[in-house]
């Protein structure tokens, strides 16, 4: 495999100034730890928001997003360097394909991009527009456990995308999604086979515009 051509993470300007402060922190908190990499995993169902996520962490477009073409048949990494830290960021296709789990992509990422990486983060993606959970849902999570293990899910966040929302049922904004959320993480718990009493993943809704806000 070709070297990964690694640039300056000159995104990070497109971010408040809190945020550059905060992030700047946090890398050098890292460093001082002797951590001089991150690795993120973004995965999920197609279009679903994987690709705006990346474009949104990175601050510039690192990869097509479009309405009306399917998703890249392939996984692609993006990596960015700031201030001696290197943050590489894993986009995926649709885990889906069919209506059946699509293992070969997952085989990809493993064999392809995760050889000498360690997961250090994997966001998961949905809609939170979505009203339901089904058993392809669990499907995914099964699935990319027994990929990665059930430990994966412990470094977890869920990314609820499409967050511009006017609930249904006459529900708060607050109610709604703290169902929506509970109903994933319900399937996070089958799917992985968690037990109940531990504690995994958090939940951030996100809402695309030209800036990306994040709650």
């Amino acid at each position: 495999m070709t070297a990964q051509l690694i640039r300056e993470w000159t995104g990070i300007q497109q971010f408040p100034v809190a945020t550059q402060t905060k992030l700047l922190d946090l890398l050098g908190k890292l460093k001082e730890k002797n951590v001089g990499a991150l690795t993120i995993l973004v995965m999920g169902k197609g279009g679903v928001g994987k690709s705006s996520t990346v474009n949104s962490l990175i601050g510039e477009r690192v990869v097509s997003v479009s309405p009306f073409q399917s998703e890249g048949p392939q996984p692609v990494m993006v990596s960015r360097s700031r201030a001696g830290f290197t943050l590489n960021i894993i986009d995926t296709p649709g885990l889906v394909e069919g209506g059946y789990v699509n293992d070969q992509a997952l085989k990809i990422i493993k064999s392809r991009f995760l050889l000498k990486k360690t997961i250090d983060v994997l966001l998961y993606v949905d809609r939170l527009d979505a009203y339901r959970v089904d058993s392809l849902d669990r499907q995914v999570i099964k699935a990319i456990t027994d990929s990665f293990g059930r430990g994966i899910w412990r470094r977890a966040v869920v990314v609820l995308t499409h967050a511009q929302l006017s609930p249904p049922d006459a529900l708060s904004y607050e109610e709604f999604f703290t169902r929506r959320s509970e109903a994933l993480l319900k399937v996070v718990r089958l799917g992985a086979r968690i037990k109940k009493q531990d504690s995994i993943v958090c939940f951030i809704s996100v809402i695309y515009s030209p800036v990306c806000h994040w709650y």
